[in-house]
């Protein structure tokens, strides 16, 4: 790693650190400066200003989501197990992400403006794996094929969102990760074909 790209990803975590704890508003480039323990003009080299900063934020983070979720699906077979391995990775990445947690979800997400950001244009294309998934698994005839991939991508990340969401709102006070058998079924029993039971019986004798 360069030391350029190395000093880079020390200025993003600090403003991790200190965005995660402070609002965009409340927070400000010196501070973020302090805690990288480089000069405030370093960060200029880098960055435009505070809000681009701010908004570069998920795209790190988005990458490093997406390696560690392609590591944590090698190897799992069939578009039912690689969506609840999914399901507990993000879980997962957020439990051990809170400060990005806090950034994402209870600033970004709700801001009218991040919407218009090339950030969100690249959240959203990141999310192409968990669609492959889905039409693998409606191709396979275990998810259902009545409904589009789209929507039931929306419905799969709204929920995942929506719990992550207010895991961060009760202050992280209970594991995340102990709702996972929770919602992998409530999802999947939502998404799956209803003859998706019988197909995986004849093909685990096929097997």
């Amino acid at each position: 790693m360069s030391k350029k790209i190395e000093k880079r990803q020390t200025i993003i975590q600090a403003a991790i650190e200190v965005f995660g704890k402070k609002s965009f508003r409340d927070s400000n480039i010196s501070e973020i400066a302090r805690r990288a323990e480089v000069a405030e003009g370093t960060i200029y080299q880098y960055f435009r200003n505070k809000e681009d900063l701010f908004f570069s934020i998920p795209m790190e983070k988005t990458r490093e989501f997406c390696n560690g979720l392609d590591l944590h699906l090698q190897g799992i077979a069939g578009p039912i197990n690689k969506i609840r391995k999914f399901i507990w990775y993000y879980l997962y990445f957020f439990e051990t992400n809170p400060e990005y947690g806090r950034i994402l979800m209870l600033e970004m997400r709700v801001s009218k403006s991040f919407v218009k950001t090339k950030t969100y244009s690249f959240l959203r294309d990141s999310t192409s794996e968990i669609l492959e998934i889905i039409r693998e698994g409606q191709k396979e005839g275990v998810l259902r094929r009545d409904a589009n991939p789209y929507i039931i991508r929306h419905l799969a990340l709204g929920t995942l969102e929506h719990v992550v969401t207010r895991w961060l709102l009760k202050g992280e006070k209970y594991d995340l990760l102990d709702s996972y058998h929770d919602i992998s079924k409530l999802v999947i029993d939502g998404i799956g074909a209803a003859e998706r039971e019988p197909r995986l019986r004849e093909r685990a004798k096929e097997d």
